[in-house]
């Protein structure tokens, strides 16, 4: 019961916008399940942290995360849609729509009670973005149909926040609708949770008034967007927006942050520890966690800080008291 357990806890962090806390669930729950010798809980785990390497557009994590589930999942099962899932969220990373569409489409058969429905209405944001414009916009349509009686049904503002964002993307271009549902959107993103969720809808926001030729009114939404993801560390989502900031006519060079806004909390207290001399054991033992989740997030501290060793770490930390390293950039 464990490993299903560790399941719906990665699920619900998901939802909650903690994708690395996710992930060292479903990690966890990994282990659990090869333990105990239940293959396709242990494929689920695996397709689960691929899903959440591609939503950080991290595309060879994901895919080593599918290498390992192999063959063996059968078409239509958990493993197998969520599987799907991330490689349509990499073709959606890379521009390829169509691609995106069509494997998110099939994930279930709505009305039939056949396919992953569960997976496909996690998925329908995504499905939604990558089929607007296309022939597989009949498909978003319904999905979003199931993902607003879901939304409704929960009260979550997340969920309700990315239904307007779903509906703003199906309404005409540079319509009052569209306008009106972003909006709606970014009002009801909570503040406290989400952040990554909020930040794609202000670059999806830009990019439509940008593409609506309202330039001006886009550049506010893109540069939320690319300060978010710059601070989240999800460099992709950040070029994205960089990108579209330039298509608007703005000159933009590499955003200039102090180094502790580019960790999260817990990265900066395991980041300040280690400065101060603590072995991965003892912080494990002062902040209750498993060695194994210091090690996993000191190497993310290390990746967003451009450092390669405690030493360092340390220098840096010393270089700048009380508030952390600052980097130019």
């Amino acid at each position: 019961m464990l490993s299903r357990a560790l399941e719906l806890r990665a699920v619900a962090e998901y939802w909650l916008g903690r994708h690395e806390t996710a992930a060292e669930t479903s990690r966890e729950g990994l282990r659990v399940a090869r333990a105990s010798g239940q293959t396709n809980g242990a494929n689920v785990h695996l397709g689960m942290l691929a899903v959440l390497a591609a939503v950080r557009a991290d595309r060879d994590t994901s895919l080593r995360w599918i290498r390992e589930i192999g063959e063996a999942p059968t078409p239509g099962s958990r493993p197998h849609a969520l599987a799907g899932w991330a490689l349509a969220v990499l073709d959606l990373v890379d521009g390829r729509h169509d691609e995106a569409a069509t494997r998110l489409a099939s994930l279930a058969r709505l009305g039939t009670g056949r396919g992953q429905v569960l997976v496909q209405v996690m998925a329908t944001p995504y499905l939604v973005e990558a089929a607007a414009h296309l022939a597989h916009r009949p498909a978003a349509t319904a999905a979003l149909t199931v993902f607003d009686r879901w939304a409704s049904s929960t009260a979550s503002p997340l969920r309700r926040a990315l239904s307007a964002r779903c509906h703003a993307l199906l309404a005409p271009r540079g319509s009052d609708e569209a306008d009106r549902e972003f909006q709606t959107a970014l009002r009801l993103h909570p503040t406290e949770a989400g952040a990554f969720e909020r930040a794609r809808t202000e670059l999806l926001f830009g990019r439509e008034l940008r593409r609506s030729r309202r330039p001006r009114d886009a550049r506010g939404h893109l540069h939320r967007a690319r300060e978010t993801f710059t601070l989240l560390g999800v460099g992709c989502w950040a070029e994205q927006a960089t990108s579209e900031l330039r298509a608007s006519g703005e000159s933009v060079g590499p955003p200039a942050l102090p180094a502790a806004r580019l960790l999260t909390g817990q990265q900066l207290r395991i980041a300040q520890l280690v400065a101060e001399g603590a072995t991965n054991r003892e912080i494990a033992a002062r902040m209750f966690l498993s060695t194994r989740t210091i090690d996993h997030h000191l190497r993310n501290v290390f990746h967003r800080l451009g450092i390669r060793s405690r030493t360092e770490l340390a220098r840096a930390f010393v270089a700048a008291p009380g508030s952390g390293p600052a980097l130019d950039g």
